[in-house]
């Protein structure tokens, strides 16, 4: 006992002496420790990685993830400004102002109101038809057409001449004032794109008048002509979305060509509201105005008329 008490204090001073956390020294061969292995990632944790790296790439812009880009409006693609063929047919609300003088062999006759001295209506619905062939990009043809006819009698209260017949006061006079004007244009359009036009165009309003009085015991004679009256034109024509589109012209013109000479001046206002791809409606507004003087063989004499009033249709582009 007393010859092992010694070892064992030995002992314990070495252990003391030893560094904390140093491995314990056993005897036997020497363990080659296991090589570090990388870290298992599955397929899925490889996915999930990709996507928290583009997160965080998208977060990094300055542009929050929650937003997108800045949308901008597109521009209006309505078929009134792009098809090559436009067609309506409808009705025009005409209000007519017409005074008219036939002079006699002699001399000037009488000019004639027409609406006071025989009551025509002054307000009369009139057909109407529109045609556009866009040929080109930029150039256009366009036919427009309208007739009014309108008749009434009337005792008259005054005596008048026409032409050579001069029918006294308290004489039942049936008094006729028909017109047709077929407009047509060939435009250019300087200014072009998908939604805007602007243009300038020559034309004719083929024009024709026929006013006539009818007495019982007299012999009148009816007053006659058509005139292709020359016109120079501005015109636009504007989509304000797909469907609706606002156009409208004006023409104007002083001719002196026979048989006709004045001026004449002509205005279109339409909106159109095109809600299927070939058909549609217009609402608008027409003027026209002629005034000036007739030299032919079967009108010698001044007409100043004006017809004005609104217009609807329908209307079909291909």
């Amino acid at each position: 006992m007393n010859e092992i008490d010694p070892l064992l204090r030995l002992s314990w001073f070495v252990a003391a002496a030893a560094p904390w956390g140093a491995p314990a020294v056993t005897a036997g061969p020497a363990v080659s420790p296991l090589p570090e292995q990388p870290p298992i990632v599955s397929a899925a944790s490889e996915t999930e990685l990709e996507r928290r790296a583009s997160m965080a790439s998208v977060l990094g812009t300055s542009v929050p993830i929650a937003s997108g880009p800045a949308q901008t409006p597109g521009i209006p693609n309505n078929p009134a400004l792009t098809d090559t063929w436009f067609f309506g047919a409808g009705v025009t609300f005409m209000n007519s102002n017409t005074q008219a003088e036939l002079n006699s062999s002699v001399g000037a006759g009488a000019v004639i109101d027409f609406e006071n001295a025989f009551g025509l209506a002054e307000n009369k619905w009139a057909p109407e038809a529109l045609a556009r062939w866009r040929f080109s990009d930029n150039w256009r043809l366009e036919f427009e057409y309208f007739s009014l006819n309108r008749s009434n009698s009337r005792t008259t209260l005054n005596d008048f001449t026409w032409g050579d017949t001069t029918i006294p006061a308290g004489t039942n006079v049936k008094g006729t004032f028909d017109v047709s004007v077929l407009r047509v244009s060939c435009g250019y359009s300087f200014f072009k794109t998908q939604d805007k036009e602007l243009g300038v165009a020559l034309g004719f309003h083929v024009t024709t008048f026929e006013a006539g009085l009818d007495a019982a015991g007299f012999s009148t004679k009816d007053a006659k002509v058509t005139a292709p009256l020359p016109v120079a034109s501005v015109y636009g024509q504007f989509a304000l979305t797909d469907e609706w589109s606002i156009q409208g012209r004006l023409d104007a013109m002083r001719i002196e060509i026979d048989p006709f000479y004045g001026n004449i001046i002509s205005v279109g206002l339409d909106t159109l509201y095109q809600p299927w791809r070939h058909l549609g409606f217009g609402l608008g507004w027409r003027t026209l105005q002629v005034a000036g003087g007739v030299k032919a063989s079967d009108w010698d004499g001044e007409i100043n008329t004006t017809y004005t009033g609104p217009i609807v249709f329908i209307s079909s582009s291909f």
